[in-house]
């Protein structure tokens, strides 16, 4: 596929919608604030943590069983659940909450290799097109291959289409970026170290030498993914081994910087400390217990999910369960909130590729008082989180599945 490029004139674009609450300023490096974290007093079983593993391909480890979850990578909410598997090469979608979770019908194959970052796109563009069909890609997936694939319901309800590739790419990451020009799509290059970024027709954009990089990164760190959280964008950086062009496990082997929405690098935002090649970002739920609206950082190197104050930056430690013991996650990819009707308001989705990537599991992550104050860190499937709409009906349970 020859690549169609765009220049784009960066001055005036600024990101137009904000994925969270948190401001602009988010998550500066500064750690000099006296404010006190929201959680520096709260009680701990109010800071404790339950995990409730839900989906695997291993028969007994969860609530579902499904042989297509091996390695599940990247996570995706529109009105359902997306996970791509990157084991298997494929998306699967899941409906539904707790004790009541269901498998939909839609079972997508990803051509162009393993499926790793996933992005829900529900505003249009991004147009695909096969066999006469054509349409805005409602979920797009990059891959290690340098292919970057798109899904429609109408285009092709089996298979995403390719629609863009970069020779040499190894894509690990992906974010949708929505701005006063419209939306961009954004992908970590692992391998290249540096952030790819397409308009809304899959024309790569021209970008400075500068753009979305860290002056002061070490050489050895490489981008693994990238995030908007408020409006910025957040780049994760792990130690890439050259020989294998996998990450290199260890604490303090990672960093996280802050650009705008043209690229250019705004701070450092933290430096080694508990980083241990750090991949998942996300903002955890309102209502979180006392981690509520806190920047959460998964490590895939140890599996421990880090929080953060946004507003001041402070540490707030590592998630624990109500016997006080670290959550870790192992092979722990990527964590997304939960809604009213898929896991619950006040949960975090997550995926892992357990038993060194040859198997996987999904569930959720919630307070351990919405939990019923288990809080054991390994879940028993039978927690219950909080849902406006008032049961554990599935939400979207036709074919389509999205």
């Amino acid at each position: 596929m020859r690549p169609r490029t765009v220049t784009l004139c960066a001055a005036a674009l600024v990101l137009g919608i904000s994925t969270g609450t948190i401001p602009a300023h988010a998550m500066s490096e500064s750690t000099q604030s006296k404010e006190t974290a929201k959680t520096a007093t709260t009680p701990r079983n109010s800071a404790a943590i339950t995990r409730v593993p839900l989906i695997s391909d291993l028969a007994g480890k969860a609530d579902v069983t499904d042989a297509k979850v091996v390695n599940p990578w990247g996570l995706a909410m529109g009105k359902t659940l997306w996970v791509s598997n990157a084991g298997t090469g494929t998306a699967t979608v899941y409906s539904g909450m707790p004790g009541n979770l269901t498998k939909e019908k839609t079972e997508v194959w990803i051509p162009g290799g393993t499926p790793t970052g996933q992005v829900f796109n529900s505003e249009g563009g991004f147009e695909i097109a096969s066999k006469g069909n054509k349409g805005p890609a409602s979920f797009i997936f990059a891959s290690p291959s340098g292919a970057i694939t798109g899904w429609n319901a109408e285009v092709d309800p089996a298979n995403a289409i390719i629609a863009a590739f970069t020779r040499g790419a190894d894509y690990k990451g992906l974010a949708l970026m929505r701005t006063n020009r419209g939306p961009f799509l954004l992908a970590a290059d692992f391998k290249n170290n540096r952030i790819d970024v397409w308009d809304d027709d899959f024309r790569k954009v021209r970008l400075s030498k500068r753009s979305y990089r860290d002056p002061r990164m070490p050489r050895d760190y490489h981008a693994y993914n990238v995030e908007i959280i408020g409006n910025s964008v957040f780049v994760a950086y792990a130690k890439r081994d050259p020989a294998t062009g996998k990450s290199i496990a260890g604490k303090g082997l990672g960093f996280i910087s802050q650009f705008d929405a043209t690229g250019r690098y705004m701070r450092r935002v933290q430096s080694r400390g508990p980083l241990n090649a750090p991949w998942a970002m996300a903002v955890a739920p309102r209502n979180f217990g006392a981690y509520s609206g806190a920047v959460l950082v998964g490590n895939f190197g140890d599996g421990v999910i880090n929080a953060w104050n946004p507003r001041n930056n402070r540490y707030l430690g590592p998630l624990r369960d109500s016997a006080g013991k670290v959550i870790a996650i192992e092979g722990l990819w990527d964590l997304e909130r939960g809604t009213a009707a898929v896991g619950g308001e006040n949960a975090m989705w997550y995926a892992a590729g357990i038993q060194k990537a040859q198997h996987g599991v999904i569930g959720v992550l919630m307070p351990a008082s919405a939990a019923g104050g288990s809080g054991s860190g390994s879940g028993s499937g039978s927690a219950t989180p909080k849902s406006n709409s008032g049961g554990s009906q599935n939400y979207n349970s036709n074919s389509s599945g999205y």
